[in-house]
């Protein structure tokens, strides 16, 4: 099992959420591990980076359900780096005008390389991707993010459903308007 590299866990709790993280929820994540007052570690378990998303998902969304938390955590974070500023620049540009299906298989074939998520994006459709993770831990938190980042890519209505989770992969279908 792969670790998260940390600046991928920074770039998530001190750069997209910090401002929304109360002093409890601080406390707490410190206390599964991330810290985020010391020095960014070169790398995190998955099983610290995992309890950290189900923390930070449980205050931020105590109304909802676990796996609707964990989903409307993943499209917070996209959402965020749009309205913080922090998702911009030339491929955001020209990835809005390709189109979600054509961006997200770039994304998935340029990504690869430096993601600690491996994905591959299949076309069923103009409109209809499936994605599948070489993850099987919070699938519904992964549906947030790509729902998240198919409506920034400019799709309208963005449903993504989990099909499956097994054998460490996770699939999902995702479709937009």
């Amino acid at each position: 099992m792969e670790n998260i590299p940390g600046q991928w866990v920074k770039s998530v709790f001190q750069r997209v959420l910090f401002q929304d993280l109360s002093a409890d929820l601080i406390t707490a994540l410190a206390g599964a591990g991330l810290d985020l007052s010391a020095q960014v570690e070169e790398a995190y378990p998955r099983p610290v980076w995992y309890r950290s998303i189900e923390l930070t998902a449980d205050s931020l969304f105590p109304e909802l359900a676990q796996e609707k938390r964990l989903r409307q955590l993943g499209r917070h974070i996209i959402q965020s780096l749009e309205s913080r500023r922090l998702l911009k620049g030339p491929w955001l540009a020209m990835a809005k005008l390709m189109g979600p299906r054509r961006a997200l298989k770039q994304a998935a074939e340029l990504g690869a390389p430096n993601s600690p998520i491996r994905l591959e994006v299949k076309e069923r459709n103009s409109r209809e991707v499936e994605v599948t993770v070489a993850e099987d831990q919070q699938a519904e938190f992964l549906a947030g993010l790509l729902e998240g980042l198919i409506a920034a890519l400019g799709g309208k209505s963005p449903h993504v459903k989990v099909e499956s989770v097994a054998n460490g992969h996770a699939v999902m279908a995702a479709s937009w308007r």
